[in-house]
């Protein structure tokens, strides 16, 4: 039998661009349909922070076109290998994850999104 997912626990950490304070954001704080207005704990600069999408899938096709090739020198895909890899991911374990979900049409946090939750094909 499969597992089906019961719930996802997430905590995302934000930083604040003024005083660099690193808070954060868990389950139903963090948004999912729209921005929301939030002011830092400790300077109180309001920030803006973005929705972010938990769409998972069973498998991802194995066809990638060349409009969706990635690069590991790429911005957008060292910052999401990064951010896999704090969250105890192994180097090699984040590059193949984001290579496997990477489109040049994602943004950073859905690329990261949908590494986390990318299933190795058995």
């Amino acid at each position: 039998m499969k597992a089906k997912i019961a719930r996802v626990q997430l905590d995302i950490d934000y930083l604040c661009p003024n005083c660099y304070l690193h808070f954060r954001l868990t389950n139903s704080e963090i948004p999912r349909n729209k921005h929301i207005s939030q002011s830092c704990p400790a300077c109180k600069e309001p920030l803006k922070i973005s929705p972010i999408s938990l769409e998972t899938s069973a498998c991802r096709s194995s066809v990638i076109t060349d409009s969706e090739t990635i690069t590991l020198d790429s911005d957008d895909s060292l910052r999401a290998i990064k951010a896999l890899q704090s969250q105890g991911y192994g180097k090699k374990e984040a590059q193949a994850r984001v290579r496997a979900v990477y489109k040049n049409t994602m943004s950073v946090s859905d690329l990261i999104m949908e590494a986390i939750s990318y299933e190795q094909p058995a």
